[in-house]
């Protein structure tokens, strides 16, 4: 299992923060974790505002509910739940402020807040969170029919053979386990095009043998890193973000794990070439792995290093 101690469900009270959070919980009691619960009121407060913290139980049993039957073996009562209202102009610099004070191990949030399509542009706080906290981030993408929390089956994991994705799949590997869910390794094999100007012919489509090989080496890794049988792999010619989302809309993919990379200067702003888009477009949960910060696999082994 990974290594997780403490998680983070900011709210807004919107209806994406309200999908995301039977899965805070749930990964919060599969782990024995404390869950903190973070509210960044942008302005002052109304002193009859319903939007505050902290939350009554009840209202956090409803919440439980959000995505349908609640996990059966959540029990909030028995959980450490603690729940913080800062202020501030800033809800993405707050939350990963917070993350970074208080040791957390996974943010989980949803991708739609109060500001509807706004959230979904570059500098959105669901997208700030992803690319600068210290740990990795679990996204629910609210508007949609979110996964219950109890029935992951099938973890799509997109490989690029970076050492960013091998730290992907190694997590993927450990909620696996967690879940008891199947992994599906999958590779874009994107087609090379040239302006003309460079004078080289245009490069053909990949063809079947590229693809075959490319299913051999996906294979390999599965033996060498996952070890047992529940592993699909395949290879598809495409652009990568489109293969990954047409790949999770056309089959039972119930979780997204993904590799991002860097989190300042130009690495930062590369981020959103793949993994940004998953996020913003899955039409179910993604997990987002940093190539920096912290590792939550159980023996710290894989290619992010500890500091943030």
């Amino acid at each position: 299992m990974l290594s997780i101690r403490r998680v983070l469900w900011p709210t807004d009270f919107s209806t994406g923060a309200a999908q995301a959070f039977p899965h805070a919980a749930a990964l919060a009691a599969w782990h024995d974790a404390a869950l903190h619960v973070l509210h960044v009121q942008e302005g002052p407060a109304s002193a009859s505002s319903e939007a505050s913290l902290p939350l009554p139980s009840d209202r956090l049993q409803d919440l439980l509910a959000a995505s349908g039957t609640p996990p059966a073996h959540v029990d909030l009562d028995a959980m450490t739940i603690i729940q913080e209202q800062e202020e501030g102009n800033a809800p993405p610099r707050a939350i990963v402020a917070y993350a970074e004070e208080h040791n957390i191990d996974v943010v989980v949030g949803g991708t739609h807040g109060r500001r509807g399509l706004q959230r979904l542009l570059i500098g959105s706080v669901a997208e700030e969170v992803l690319r600068t906290a210290p740990c990795p981030v679990f996204t629910v993408r609210g508007g949609e029919t979110a996964v219950p929390s109890e029935a992951v089956h099938n973890i799509l994991v997109p490989i690029d053979f970076s050492e960013a994705s091998m730290g992907a799949l190694r997590h993927a590997r450990e909620l696996a386990l967690t879940y008891g869910a199947q992994i599906t390794l999958l590779h874009a094999v994107e087609e090379v095009v040239y302006p003309s100007a460079y004078g080289i012919e245009p490069a053909n489509m990949p063809g079947a043998q590229v693809v075959e090989r490319v299913e051999d080496s996906l294979a390999e890794l599965a033996r060498s890193e996952i070890g047992y049988e529940h592993v699909l792999v395949e290879a598809s010619v495409g652009y990568a973000p489109s293969t990954i989302l047409d790949y999770a809309n056309n089959h039972d993919v119930d979780l997204i794990t993904i590799a991002t990379h860097g989190r300042t200067g130009l690495e930062r702003m590369l981020l959103g070439s793949v993994a940004e888009r998953v996020v913003r477009r899955a039409p179910v949960p993604v997990f987002a792995v940093k190539s920096f910060g912290k590792s939550l696999l159980p023996n710290g082994n894989d290619n992010a290093s500890d500091t943030a």
